[in-house]
């Protein structure tokens, strides 16, 4: 089985550069045109300003929280492989897991931030002890994608 999120990841891509690009523009339109009167339903025209920026902000500092993951999953060879990094502008580490199907000795998943957030840690059997591999984010997965990853570990966990 194999899971891209190659699409996913460029919607998030577009999505977020035309959301840029519209606040911008209604920032430019409110600033300098008279689109907006100076004392509409009690809310000037700076201030209009600052909400939206502010909610753009949060926006991005919500995202970045999440932070979402490209991943990549493939367990058609002898090994599963697991393919990620990071959507936020500020890391761009490409990391790459790979264990060998008889030596793999489960998952954890954890949650925080009340559920919005998903991290999956793969476990690999090493001689006499359980090594375990970074968190890494499933944020980014829908939920047949996460249906499909759970169900091909436990596969191979045996749970």
């Amino acid at each position: 089985m194999i899971i891209d999120i190659r699409r996913t990841v460029i919607k998030k891509k577009l999505r977020s550069f035309f959301t840029t690009i519209a606040v911008i523009l209604i920032i430019v339109l409110l600033l300098f045109t008279n689109v907006y009167k100076e004392e509409m339903l009690n809310v000037n025209k700076t201030l209009l300003t600052v909400i939206i920026a502010g909610l753009y902000i949060l926006t991005i500092i919500f995202n970045v929280i999440r932070d979402f993951n490209y991943i990549y999953y493939n367990d058609d060879s002898e090994k599963i492989v697991f393919r990620y990094f990071s959507l936020s502008i500020f890391t761009q580490k490409k990391s790459s897991i790979e264990i060998p199907k008889s030596s793999f000795a489960g998952y954890k998943i954890e949650k925080s931030l009340i559920g919005l957030i998903e991290k999956i840690v793969l476990l690999q059997q090493l001689e006499r002890k359980i090594a375990r591999y970074p968190a890494v984010s499933i944020t980014a997965l829908n939920s047949q994608q996460k249906k499909n990853l759970i169900d091909s570990l436990n596969k191979y966990s045996g749970k």
